[in-house]
């Protein structure tokens, strides 16, 4: 069991050079940080200055999960991002995150992506292990979130054989592409079927069916920009 105070001072110090990245927002937001079942908590201030203090101060949104994530998160057994990643946001993961400021609702979303990014990845450069054993489960299919940021999506995804990514056909506002690096199977795009071909980028227009089918297990990059 570890302390959850010294692991998110030990956080802030790792993410001295990724700063800027935290907060892109004029001013400071407070994050709660809450363990469920030591019942442990405390509050980061992010902004032009960082600071933290126990308990739950003012905070715009609060992060919880329990003593035995974060361990599994600080010594690398586990991908805060990929945890946390969901199909919808209705659903309950092993990281949380409740939105309490409903006013300040595009930067908690904003401040959520930058610190699942770079803040809940230790060490004092930030790398990230492309394997599925870290990775979670979305859409049918078993990402690990790489970059969210300012509109950018990029993560790494791994579709099991037999398996269908965005089974429920689901379109979304903004443009995307998929990187295919490995595995068979067919894409669908809109009105098209397609032979998957490696090494190849599929690009997939806004508000529009994209389907991929597995006949072996794929791994994919796949990049969303100018998303909310």
């Amino acid at each position: 069991m570890v302390k959850l105070i010294d692991v998110l001072k030990q956080l802030m110090d790792d993410s001295e050079l990724y700063e800027d990245l935290l907060y892109i927002f004029p001013g400071s937001i407070n994050v709660g940080f809450e363990l469920t079942d030591t019942n442990e908590a405390a509050t980061i201030t992010f902004g032009e200055n960082m600071s933290i203090v126990e308990g739950l101060s003012d905070p715009a949104v609060r992060i919880t999960m329990t003593n035995e994530t974060l361990v599994k998160i600080i010594e690398r057994n586990a991908d805060a991002f990929a945890l946390a990643g969901r199909s919808h946001m209705s659903e309950s993961r092993p990281i949380n995150f409740d939105s309490i400021d409903q006013n300040r609702a595009p930067e908690v979303m904003e401040v959520i992506k930058s610190l699942a990014t770079f803040f809940m990845n230790p060490g004092r450069i930030k790398t990230k292990q492309l394997s599925l054993d870290l990775a979670g489960y979305a859409h049918g299919a078993r990402p690990i979130p790489i970059v969210y940021w300012k509109g950018l999506r990029f993560a790494w995804y791994h579709i099991p054989a037999g398996k269908i990514l965005n089974e429920e056909g689901e379109k979304d506002p903004w443009p995307q592409a998929f990187v295919v690096l490995k595995g068979s199977g067919m894409i669908h795009i809109e009105n098209e079927i397609l032979n998957l071909q490696l090494q190849t980028v599929y690009y997939i227009p806004r508000n529009c069916i994209h389907q991929l089918h597995a006949n072996d297990a794929v791994e994919l990059l796949w990049i969303a920009w100018d998303a909310e």
